[in-house]
């Protein structure tokens, strides 16, 4: 059996998210309030962090601990843990980052500030779309339904991006960092068939993923304020929560 056969839903979950990116203006429908759906959204991502990502960070640590025979200490602890909190900065950062420059360079010059900032941001959701891509294809989904649960929480994930990064960047976005992000997926799912990493980089790089969709989420998906819907946030966590569990 050859590694596409292997891997093949995984391959069809990576075409999945390619898709997504490049026709998520066109998931975005008149008669459903965006609001309504981002929290939705918000609900299921939080649920997935937390009922799955953060509990696989037990098992994760154990990997480093056996990677570097650790017996005490702050690594044998809170190695993996640090690691999220490192993507939980990096992501939060590079927005301020984003948002300081955007504010220095507009005042000179508007275009320019414009083109630096979507650059700035398509260039790390490219890094981590390519980290994500890697991942999908080196991970073994051992059911079908898990997978698909997967496909579904990063789905989401991926189409509240989108709309967000369209919102921002407008037209930009649609001539350029759809066909980027679409290709930063694929290049992270063929770089994982000719490149092997360690599986402690692995585990490295799923905490890493963590913390920067954790940033995501606080920042840009949770309700705020009297903006987005309470009950559709509530709703997205409960039965997503469930979901996962059984999962």
């Amino acid at each position: 059996m050859t590694i596409l056969e292997d891997n093949f839903m995984n391959f069809m979950v990576i075409l999945g998210f390619v898709i997504i990116h490049m026709a998520s203006r066109f998931f975005l429908l008149q008669k459903v309030n965006v609001e309504y759906m981002m929290s939705f959204a918000a609900g299921v991502g939080v649920s997935y962090a937390i009922i799955h990502l953060l509990p696989q960070l037990a098992y994760s640590q154990a990997v480093l601990i056996d990677e570097f025979s650790w017996e005490s200490g702050i690594y044998y602890t809170h190695a993996i843990y640090a690691i999220v909190l490192l993507g939980l900065v990096v992501s939060y950062v590079m927005y301020k980052l984003d948002e300081r420059n955007f504010s220095i360079v507009e005042k000179k010059d508007l275009t320019s500030a414009e083109n630096a900032y979507f650059w700035s941001d398509i260039s790390f959701y490219a890094v981590y779309n390519i980290m994500i891509g890697y991942l999908v294809i080196v991970n073994t989904f051992s059911e079908h339904f898990y997978i698909l649960t997967y496909f579904f929480a990063f789905g989401l994930h991926f189409l509240m991006n989108d709309w967000s990064l369209s919102h921002h960047h407008g037209e930009m976005y649609s001539r350029r960092g759809r066909y980027v992000l679409s290709a930063s997926i694929l290049a992270g799912a063929s770089f994982s068939l000719f490149v092997e990493l360690p599986y402690y980089l692995v585990v490295s790089i799923e905490a890493f993923i963590t913390g920067a969709m954790l940033m995501n989420i606080i920042k840009f998906e949770l309700p705020d304020g009297n903006q987005g819907s309470i009950k559709s946030f509530l709703i997205g966590t409960v039965c997503s929560s469930i979901l996962f569990i059984f999962v």
